[in-house]
């Protein structure tokens, strides 16, 4: 893998381009270390002290007794001092929002389970549960038609690409 700068004044903002004739599991892992270095950073409030919580680090949000909470991965809570509607609209499109009172990274969602009529349990890969609010089922089945979507057309364009480099 070649790495080339070109470092010049005229630049407003960063950019990368990766340039490759397929896109690779390495690529890939490449493109998400990228992201996470963007990764919004929230202040968690725990025991008079302040925190720097990570995006991907954290698992789900949620209110309860007119307070906001993150819990992260390793299952610790920390108090953030922002409205659920405000980080709803700053989180990376990995949060969905299940109900009035929570929102969820869906990257730490191991299963869905549509067992119970008209709602959807979701369980984490710390094992964790939580539930879809019935008026939130239809944006979740949304989100994952939207992120299948999304992955046929990766590899949709990941074939496409194959055959332009066969055919030129």
């Amino acid at each position: 893998m070649k790495i080339e700068f070109d470092i010049n004044e005229k630049y407003q903002e960063n950019k990368i381009i990766i340039c490759t004739n397929k896109i690779t599991e390495d690529v890939k892992k490449l493109i998400e270390k990228i992201r996470d270095e963007e990764n919004i950073k929230l202040y968690g409030y725990k025991d008079e002290k302040i925190f720097i919580l990570e995006e991907n680090k954290i698992e789900s949000i949620y209110s309860e007794d007119k307070k906001v909470f993150a819990r992260t991965e390793s299952n610790e809570i920390f108090e953030i001092k922002k409205r659920i509607y405000e980080l709803e609209n700053v989180l990376s499109e990995k949060f969905v929002r299940i109900s009035n009172s929570e929102i969820v990274n869906f990257s730490k969602v191991q299963s869905l389970d549509f067992k119970i009529i008209g709602t959807i349990v979701l369980k984490f890969y710390t094992d964790r549960y939580t539930y879809v609010s019935r008026r939130y089922v239809k944006k979740i089945k949304e989100y994952l038609n939207t992120r299948e979507r999304s992955n046929m057309d990766s590899e949709l364009s990941d074939i496409l690409v194959v055959r332009k480099l066969l055919f030129i």
